[in-house]
């Protein structure tokens, strides 16, 4: 049985979710199996469900038993809902079903995306047999700043800004389709990224573009490479060029989901695989 949570309840709870944060197989995404995320910032994080309101935490029972919670998020006005934790001991299949049932009649017309470990067998499987769609399977990396030692990259990346965004536009305009952030979102909120691009004859080859996640935390949202095609000497220019200015800024920590091409360069580069990580996604009505 799902349940809304009360504040008395997340007190009392919220050390057993955290207990399952820390299980692949027993959680969801956002992970905090990656060596960054703390127990302080998930109470935080928790903590707000209470104060928006467009955000719920729903505690889940079988047979009188609270197996964890499920904490989600939904936003209005692009018909979007995902989860801020999801924290499930057993019976994962249950919990699944009772939420879709639930968002299926409050939240018609939206789409509904939910990211799992690998590990977390239970939930994979209650999805790929209900009719969601896997959109995204992909290596989870934390690079350790502290312990990266900076490359020499080629001098042909450059930083963009507003004078000289069409160099970024001109390679993420043919990969965004219909992600949330695109070129036209990504520049009206600029001032929180940073991009490089990398130049060849005056004309852009390739592209990293990462946002500042939390404190000394970075995340590296994408690198686009000219016609879709993998290039390796590119492709490490960006991601040190990335690794390099997180540290000189200050970072401790940068965040990299990648495919299996790209994982043995990225490793290689200093960053540890901490997750294989899968995402779903239905449209409820």
């Amino acid at each position: 049985m799902l349940r809304i949570c009360t504040e008395q309840e997340h007190l009392a709870y919220v050390g057993f979710a955290y207990e399952l944060a820390l299980d692949k197989a027993k959680s969801g995404y956002p992970t905090y199996c990656d060596g960054i995320k703390t127990k302080e910032m998930f109470f935080e994080r928790s903590q707000k469900a209470f104060s928006r309101d467009n955000e719920e935490i729903l505690i889940f029972e079988h047979e009188n038993i609270v197996e964890g919670w499920i904490h989600y998020y939904w936003l209005p006005d692009d018909y979007y809902l995902s989860t801020v934790s999801f924290n499930i001991c057993s019976h994962t299949e249950q919990a699944l079903m009772e939420f879709l049932e639930l968002v299926q009649n409050r939240f018609n017309g939206y789409e509904l995306v939910l990211g799992y470990s690998m590990d977390n067998t239970q939930a994979i499987d209650f999805l790929s047999n209900n009719g969601f769609e896997c959109i995204e399977t992909n290596n989870n990396n934390t690079a350790f700043l502290n312990e990266y030692t900076p490359i020499v990259t080629d001098d042909n990346v450059i930083r963009i800004t507003r004078d000289n965004y069409e160099y970024y536009r001109t390679l993420h305009q043919k990969v965004e389709d219909d992600m949330y952030w695109n070129s036209d979102r990504i520049y009206a909120d600029l001032d929180n990224w940073n991009i490089f691009v990398k130049l060849q004859n005056s004309e852009p080859v390739g592209s990293v573009y990462y946002l500042i996640a939390d404190d000394g935390w970075y995340e590296i949202f994408g690198i686009d490479m000219k016609d879709d095609t993998f290039d390796t000497q590119n492709f490490c220019d960006l991601l040190g060029t990335a690794l390099n200015t997180a540290k000189e800024s200050g970072g401790k920590y940068m965040t990299f989901f990648c495919d299996d091409e790209a994982q043995k360069l990225v490793s290689k580069l200093g960053f540890e695989c901490v997750d294989r990580y899968v995402c779903y996604r239905i449209q409820l009505g």
